[in-house]
């Protein structure tokens, strides 16, 4: 009976989880309340609130919550990350799952358009103290740092600086796409610029 209670309360943290992403990406962060969310499932709030103390816990939870789901299908697209090829090849996984999986872009979508970072500094501050918002990227840094020492990347390239680069490009390229304002598809043009990034610091 207590297997089935934990099931139970698992399934309806997975709800709560799911109704959050929709009414978070429809309504934005700020504008949106527990009661919004607990109306959109079927729930009562106070069962909402069981679960998760507050708005910002909630938002946190989803947000590792999507991380751990898109983990597991970009590792189905590109089962290793090893070299600078693998590196490319997830990038076009994520291009994909953008495309692709509607669960994804709309988490994407809701990330890069529709929270408030600079008036949500609470939030802003949890996801950083856990390194939430590179989480991500963090394997792109192993995977630059072992293409280094196998002289795959010369040895004056600042790995750092490298890894910025890529990220802030590839956000940048999804936030410019999902504002409508691509002129291209994003995976081919996303592609190219990566390429180009790759062939600047290859030995």
């Amino acid at each position: 009976m207590a297997r089935k209670t934990n099931e139970q309360a698992q399934e309806t943290r997975r709800k709560i989880l799911a109704g959050a992403l929709n009414v978070f990406s429809e309504k934005g962060f700020s504008r949106s309340t527990l009661g919004d969310i607990a109306k959109r499932i079927g729930m009562t709030r106070g069962a909402v609130y069981w679960h998760f103390k507050d708005k910002r816990e909630l938002l946190v939870e989803l947000i590792k919550a999507m991380h751990q789901r898109e983990a597991g299908l970009l590792a189905e697209k590109v089962p290793s990350l090893d070299s600078l090829d693998d590196l490319l090849a997830q990038f076009m996984a994520r291009a994909d799952l953008l495309e692709e999986d509607k669960e994804c872009r709309k988490f994407i979508n809701f990330m890069s358009m529709q929270v408030e970072w600079a008036t949500e500094e609470r939030i802003f501050n949890l996801l950083r103290d856990g390194h939430m918002r590179n989480a991500p990227f963090e394997d792109f840094k192993k995977v630059l740092k072992q293409a280094q020492e196998r002289d795959e990347i010369r040895p004056d390239v600042d790995l750092g600086q490298t890894f910025d680069i890529l990220v802030g490009l590839f956000t940048g390229m999804v936030r410019h796409y999902l504002s409508g304002m691509a002129s291209t598809p994003l995976q081919p043009t996303l592609r190219v610029a990566v390429q180009m990034i790759f062939d600047s610091i290859r030995a």
